[in-house]
């Protein structure tokens, strides 16, 4: 009978040293995850605040009128969808979905430079009769991009 209580002991020590090893191994995994998850969180907020500044250059140069309207446009909207934001909140900037639906067919960059020159024409024509179409609603919305994003990018560098 003795022989059992020490097989017995022995082996609920076993099951304490490895609990303990257990609990252990769990504590280092949450820790890791804690620094894992700041990392990413802040990694995050460092391309959320660097998308956020781009669009308000970009809207400020499209207010001084440094940036061509429909490429700004462009701009603004894949910027705008990197943001994720909700149907609501994307609502004041849908011009710019409206210009880049209209204008996707477009060449862009090396494509751009590989067209005609009667090509080029053709598109350049086209791109000015959006501009032309959508000039007050662009305008607006590009004031309401600068006023909102620039608050966004206030509050993301006091964070």
């Amino acid at each position: 009978m003795t022989l059992f209580y020490y097989i017995a002991s022995f082996i609920t020590l076993i099951l304490i040293i490895y609990a303990a090893y257990l609990l252990l191994k769990l504590r280092s995994q949450r820790a890791h995850k804690k620094v894992t998850e700041a990392a990413f969180a802040k990694k995050q907020h460092s391309q959320m605040s660097s998308v956020v500044g781009s669009i308000v250059d970009i809207s400020k140069a499209m207010q001084q009128e440094q940036c061509p309207v429909i490429e700004g446009c462009v701009r603004l909207k894949v910027l705008i969808d990197q943001l994720r934001l909700s149907e609501d909140e994307k609502k004041p900037f849908e011009i710019y979905y409206t210009v880049y639906d209209k204008t996707e067919h477009i060449p862009t960059h090396q494509a751009w430079t590989e067209l005609e020159k009667q090509q080029q024409m053709k598109f350049t024509k086209e791109m000015m009769m959006v501009e032309a179409e959508h000039r007050d609603e662009i305008k607006e919305a590009v004031d309401k991009t600068v006023e909102h994003f620039k608050d966004m990018a206030d509050k993301l560098k006091s964070d």
